[in-house]
C-alpha cells in the first residue's frame, strides 16, 4: 500500500508511525484525490491545505495521531478499495476516524466499511443531494455517492443537512427514506429538534461537504450554491451531534484550494475539525 507523510499535520498531531497510538484515539487520515470530481480539479490538495491552516490555530484538547496520506492508481475503483482497507487497519487498532478530502466520493470507503459490522446513521451535510441519477456518471461519481451509499444494508438512516434545491436534477431524485433539511431549515433548528432526526441507538458517521458553507465565506469548493450555512449554525450542528451521538467516523470532504480566496476555505474546514476533535474527545471521556 503505498502512503505518504503529510509534509505539516493536522495540528501538529505526530505521526502514527513515530508515536505510540492508544484505542479511542483520533486518527486523521488525508485522501487527496479528485477523481470522482474530474471538472472541478483541485479537491486533491484539500488534504494538505487543511493541515496548513491547522497550524494556525490553537490544538484541540485530545491527542490524536496523522496518518498520512492514502495514495493510490488513477482509478477511483481501485483508489477507494486502497482507502477502504486503510480503513479497516485504523478501526483494527481502535482509532477513530477522521478522514481529509479529497472530492466527495471518497466517503464511500469509510461509510462501506463501517457499515459492514453493524447498522449505521449517515448525516451527510452538503449543498446538494448527492443523489444525482445513475445516467452518464462514472460509476462513484462524487454527485451520486449518497445514492449508491443509501443502497448499502447497513445504512439504516440517511439525514441530509444543507441542501438548497436549486441544482438541475436534484429535486427528482432525493432518496426515499432520507430526511432533508434546507439551509433555511437548518439555521433555526434547535439542538433537540436535530437530535430528534439521529437515532440514538446507532452510530453516527458525518460527512461534511464544504459547499455546506455560504461561498461567500468559503468561496474554495468546486460546486458552491449561495444562500448557504453560516458557519456558526454549521459548528453548533456539529457540535450538537458529536457531543450527543455514537460518533463512528467523520469526514471534510470538496476543500478546493485552488478555488479558495487567501485560504479561508482552509481555515473553517481546520475549525470545523478541530471543534469536532474536542468536542469528539470530551464524547470518549465521560
Amino acid at each position: 500500500m503505498s502512503e505518504a507523510g503529510p509534509r505539516a499535520s493536522l495540528f501538529g498531531w505526530p505521526d502514527r508511525n513515530l508515536a505510540p497510538t492508544e484505542p479511542g484515539m483520533l486518527c486523521v487520515v488525508g485522501a487527496p484525490t479528485n477523481l470522482g470530481n474530474p471538472i472541478a480539479r483541485g479537491a486533491a490538495k484539500g488534504p494538505a491545505a487543511i493541515r496548513e491552516a491547522s497550524r494556525l490555530l490553537a490544538p484541540p484538547r485530545v491527542a490524536g495521531c496523522d496518518w498520512g496520506d492514502v495514495e493510490g492508481p488513477a482509478n477511483l475503483s481501485r483508489y477507494l478499495e486502497r482507502l477502504a482497507e486503510t480503513t479497516k487497519e485504523i478501526l483494527e487498532r481502535g482509532l477513530r476516524p477522521l478522514f481529509l478530502g479529497g472530492d466527495h466520493s471518497i466517503s464511500y470507503a469509510p461509510v462501506s466499511v463501517l457499515q459492514s459490522s453493524g447498522d449505521l446513521c449517515l448525516v451527510w451535510i452538503d449543498a446538494h443531494t448527492d443523489f444525482s441519477p445513475w445516467q452518464g456518471a462514472a460509476f462513484h461519481d462524487h454527485k451520486q455517492v449518497l445514492r449508491r451509499l443509501s443502497k448499502l444494508r447497513g445504512v439504516r438512516r440517511i439525514v441530509q443537512i444543507g441542501y438548497r434545491g436549486i441544482t438541475v436534477g436534484d429535486e427528482r431524485s432525493l432518496g426515499d427514506g432520507a430526511v432533508v433539511v434546507t439551509s433555511s431549515r437548518a439555521r433555526g433548528l434547535t439542538d433537540a429538534e436535530l437530535l430528534a432526526l439521529v437515532p440514538e441507538d446507532l452510530p453516527c458517521y458525518v460527512s461534511i461537504d464544504i459547499d455546506a458553507v455560504d461561498p461567500f465565506l468559503a468561496p474554495g469548493t468546486g460546486a458552491p450554491v449561495p444562500d448557504g450555512l453560516h458557519p456558526l449554525h454549521l459548528r453548533r450542528i456539529l457540535r450538537t451531534l458529536v457531543r450527543s451521538r455514537r460518533l463512528a467516523g467523520l469526514d471534510m470532504v470538496e476543500v478546493n484550494p485552488v478555488l479558495d480566496v487567501q485560504a479561508s476555505t482552509s481555515a473553517i474546514a481546520a475549525e470545523f475539525l478541530r471543534d469536532a476533535a474536542d468536542h469528539w474527545g470530551f464524547q470518549l471521556a465521560s
